[in-house]
């Protein structure tokens, strides 16, 4: 069965490597993508993983493509070098934005490996340069609450400062790792300090209503007052319903008191008035 070396060289030795940032020329990509697959195909079908791992080595020109490379390597089982793919990445590409998925794919490999050090390391370099999420929940898997505390201090550091996290800044992610922690007081704390968008705010009402009924109120109305004013049968749809929801959220007598008051301010929206009943 054929491998690379029975193919023909000349084609195998057109394709250039690659990598630490190196990008492919653009008048090159769609022929050599095409022989890639060409190749590929020839050798998935003689059973030759090494050669389709060397295939993939040819382009490590960025993160996406070390993480593509270690993930190709653990789907056949070689898990060792996929690790090993997957460090080095990390590793030529330090100075720049950490990729997550390369990061989260490492992190869970030392585990594996157990390297729960280091994978904790590769965990905390990353949230440092690009906070997110879920790089918080698998970081706080390995330091339990002293994680929490020292990522709330860097966050709340990073506020003070008025640094941000992509588009937005270090409040919003504070506030929903309080919410993952449960931490609902501390989490309407930092919406009724910095602010949050209205997105966050609905997330956070919809999880706090047994607990913080009256915010989620708020939050709900100002969310109606928004739709309303937008317009449109969406709109007018989505205002009905959050009217609806706040109706178990408080007395009949204060429902009936707040619809009658929506239907003097938007009176003239008819469609409104008609999903108010």
């Amino acid at each position: 069965m054929p491998n690379i070396a029975a193919l023909p060289p000349e084609a195998w030795e057109k394709i250039p490597p690659y990598s630490g940032g190196r990008m492919r020329q653009e008048e090159f990509l769609g022929n050599q993508d095409h022989l890639m697959r060409i190749l590929d195909f020839f050798a998935e079908r003689a059973g030759e993983v090494d050669t389709r791992i060397a295939l993939r080595a040819k382009d490590l020109s960025s993160p996406w493509s070390y993480l593509q490379l270690a993930k190709f390597c653990l789907s056949h089982g070689r898990e060792e070098e996929a690790l090993r793919h997957a460090e080095e990445g990390l590793w030529v590409f330090e100075d720049g934005r950490p990729d997550e998925g390369l990061v989260l794919l490492a992190a869970e490999l030392l585990s594996k490996a157990g390297r729960d050090g280091d994978a904790e390391a590769c965990l905390q370099r990353a949230f440092e340069k690009a906070p997110s999420l879920e790089l918080y929940t698998r970081l706080r898997k390995f330091g339990g609450e002293a994680t929490r505390d020292r990522v709330v201090k860097f966050l709340e550091d990073r506020q003070i400062r008025g640094a941000r996290i992509g588009w937005h800044d270090a409040a919003d992610l504070l506030i929903r790792i309080w919410m993952h922690e449960k931490m609902l007081d501390a989490a309407w704390a930092g919406v009724r300090k910095h602010g949050a968008s209205m997105a966050l705010k609905e997330a956070l009402a919809g999880d706090s209503e047994a607990t913080h009924p009256r915010e989620a109120l708020e939050v709900y109305a100002a969310r109606v007052d928004q739709l309303a004013n937008a317009g449109g049968a969406s709109a007018y749809a989505g205002a009905a319903k959050l009217v609806a929801r706040m109706a178990t959220l408080r007395s009949k007598t204060e429902q009936v008191t707040y619809v009658l008051e929506l239907k003097v301010r938007f009176g003239r929206r008819r469609n409104f008035m008609k999903l108010l009943g």
